[in-house]
């Protein structure tokens, strides 16, 4: 890709009754924003992504959960994104409170957050342990499913996620979801919440530049100094939720962007839904660049605005890294993704595979990863259709019974690929949506 445009959201905060309600305050303002990021992606340029920094839910639902995946699907659509590529990170409204008050999760909660605990120590025994993770991690439970959908489920193992966005001049854009919600209930208050340095710890590489997706912002952490070093130093974009009010500061040289807030929380006091584009690209050979469009509710028209630089009047703020050469065409093709060295270690995402070329009406938009392609509409199925996939590929035992859907997928991906029956995998896939693809590019796997 010549250059990155990222959709960046937060707090959407889906009920029930979003999309399905008469009473649903909120229908004009999705329908505005559908308009406005339409019309912004053909001025800048196709959309490789939308980054949504939590509070996706409003109570940690399955129903609000599903709700958001079909506003996703529509306004992915809209603005001429792939459907699957969509990376998200949970926020204290995807936590399913009711799962917070077990005795056992509750008890885990109130030893992190004592005074004196060692927050890394505590996280470090709790996933060393598979009951005490399974507790800590059970208020995630629908969460896990909607965004294991979009290959951004968090696990005991991991409980962050990482993905490359590559330039075409070989740099990386190295995205890292965060997790600030592993420790969330009705008790939340300003540094109660945990990170934890090992998610903050991003690595140092040649031609790397790093992003992170995070709902809280570093002043809710508990654990905020540890953190707060690791980003300032070596994190060039941070993006972040919760606050429900747009900021863009520049720290140390790096970019922290908090998306403000695309619903109203009603009765919460008085704010103006707004959101972001973000546009990446190589600006000239030791150059990568940042523009942030920031975009604006305006109330007397109901309708979304550029918010203008008081500086200069423009419609966005621009960043400047220097220190990022462009490798040469053949170091560049030779680039091998931070995702696919880790994907089998980390169980985060299948292994890679060579597909064939997108079609014509692909043109206009980044190459679709088919891997990820494959993971959305597999798991986007109801649970009866991803068995009667299974069955009929014939492909799992009894023991993945207990399985979660991410999980299946990635055990029933990788024995059709061992089987050479990847084609048929995406096959049945598709025979089981009401939109099926026109081509399999696993075909000739088959």
């Amino acid at each position: 890709m010549e250059k990155l445009v990222l959709v960046h959201l937060s707090d959407i905060h889906f009920t029930r009754a979003s999309g399905v309600s008469v009473h649903d305050l909120d229908k004009n303002v999705r329908n505005e924003l559908v308009l406005d990021a339409t019309k912004v992606a053909k001025e800048i340029g196709p959309v490789t992504g939308v980054l949504v920094t939590g509070d996706i839910a409003f109570s940690g639902s399955e129903a609000e959960f599903d709700h958001a995946t079909n506003w996703l699907r529509d306004f992915c659509r809209a603005i001429g994104c792939h459907e699957e590529s969509v990376w998200v990170v949970p926020g204290n409204h995807d936590v399913d409170r009711q799962r917070t008050k077990r005795k056992v999760t509750r008890m885990l909660h109130q030893g992190i957050r004592k005074d004196g605990s060692d927050v890394d120590k505590e996280l470090r025994e709790i996933f060393s342990d598979a009951q005490s993770a399974a507790a800590l991690l059970e208020p995630l439970t629908d969460y896990n499913k909607f965004a294991g959908r979009f290959g951004c489920s968090i696990s005991a193992e991991k409980h962050y996620w990482e993905r490359d966005l590559t330039l075409a001049c070989g740099t990386a854009i190295r995205l890292r979801g965060l997790t600030s919600a592993l420790v969330s209930n009705e008790e939340d208050r300003r540094t109660w919440i945990v990170l934890g340095a090992a998610q903050a710890s991003v690595e140092r590489a040649s031609s790397v530049l790093h992003m992170t997706l995070c709902h809280h912002p570093p002043d809710w952490l508990r654990d905020y100094d540890a953190v707060e070093d690791h980003l300032k130093s070596k994190v060039h974009i941070q993006l972040f939720g919760h606050k429900h009010s747009q900021r863009l500061d520049e720290i140390n040289g790096k970019v922290r962007l908090v998306a403000g807030a695309m619903h109203p929380e009603h009765g919460k006091g008085e704010w103006l839904p707004t959101y972001n584009f973000l546009d990446i690209s190589r600006r000239d050979g030791e150059r990568i660049g940042l523009r942030v469009y920031p975009r604006q509710w305006n109330q007397p028209d109901t309708n979304f605005v550029a918010w203008r630089n008081p500086d200069n009047d423009k419609d966005h703020r621009e960043f400047l890294w220097p220190g990022f050469p462009a490798a040469t065409k053949a170091e560049a093709h030779g680039v091998v993704s931070h995702e696919a060295r880790s994907a089998d270690v980390t169980g985060s995402a299948p292994s890679p595979v060579v597909a064939t070329t997108a079609t014509e009406k692909d043109d206009a938009m980044p190459p679709p990863n088919y891997e990820r392609r494959l993971t959305y509409r597999f798991l986007t199925l109801p649970f009866r259709h991803q068995i009667t996939v299974a069955k009929n590929l014939d492909v799992l035992t009894d023991a993945d019974r207990a399985l979660s859907d991410a999980a299946l997928f990635r055990v029933l991906f990788k024995r059709a690929a061992e089987k050479d029956l990847l084609g048929k995998l995406w096959a049945e896939t598709e025979k089981l949506h009401d939109d099926p693809a026109d081509f399999n590019p696993f075909e000739t796997s088959t």
